[in-house]
């Protein structure tokens, strides 16, 4: 499935880039650690393939079941590792394969709304339970993805990625239904959090900022090792010297 999602990603990744061209912002929040839950906000379609072309490493999608009624997709789909769901119902089946999926160290993506923003608002709806199921029983830290608008054909569009966190707080109590709403809560605090701050993020053109900052600490290092070479070389010049007078 990793290879296959690869081949997929490098194949459409120019005409996504292309069509629906994405900035990336705070890239350097997401975990190397591919076992992980990022939730996202979610407006079409768009959002599984943007995701995956603009967002580096591998992630096993959930997605409502009616996409897999076609048998072609459905193949394709599978080949992908894409989880079908039961929206209708405490999908038991689904929510097993996404525990083993994570604990095998592989990544997970799920819209926690679990419907789009269908008028095009940006306003986060209510956030369902299951991904706490999935962060508690996977043991898996939570990376906030959140789309600034619905995408359009060649149109800028951003994704902002937040600061991971955990619900490692529920490990080993009764996941009831306060502590589902209270894990639950806290997701979409920081959802909302990473919202906000993508609005301060894209009107204050941070980025500019961070390739600033990066330019300079590239430099910086790259002055410390050249002094660290030169005092090295030194070093063995002395060396040299104390064992020719020796």
């Amino acid at each position: 499935m990793r290879r296959f999602y690869g081949f997929i990603r490098g194949l459409f990744y120019l005409p996504f880039k292309i069509l629906y061209p994405t900035k990336v912002l705070n890239a350097q929040n997401m975990p190397r650690d591919e076992r992980l839950i990022s939730v996202t906000n979610h407006y079409s379609w768009k959002d599984i393939p943007v995701l995956a072309i603009n967002v580096a490493g591998y992630r096993r999608f959930i997605a409502k079941k009616e996409i897999g009624k076609n048998k072609l997709v459905h193949k394709l789909a599978d080949m992908l590792g894409v989880i079908f769901i039961d929206r209708g119902k405490a999908d038991m089946r689904a929510i097993r394969e996404s525990i083993q999926a994570l604990k095998a160290g592989d990544g997970i993506a799920i819209f926690p709304e679990g419907t789009r923003h269908k008028t095009g608002a940006e306003a986060l709806q209510e956030v369902k339970g299951g991904v706490t199921l999935l962060a508690v029983k996977g043991n898996a830290p939570i990376v906030p993805m959140m789309i600034w608008k619905k995408e359009r054909l060649f149109r800028k569009n951003y994704i902002y990625i937040g600061e991971p966190f955990d619900l490692f707080e529920f490990s080993g109590k009764p996941l009831d239904g306060d502590a589902i709403a209270a894990a639950s809560e806290k997701v979409a605090e920081h959802m909302l959090r990473a919202s906000a701050d993508m609005e301060t993020f894209i009107r204050e053109k941070r980025w500019i900022a961070q390739k600033r900052e990066r330019k300079v600490f590239l430099r910086d290092q790259r002055k410390a090792n050249a002094r660290a070479k030169k005092e090295y070389a030194a070093y063995k010049k002395r060396m040299r010297r104390q064992r020719s007078a020796a």
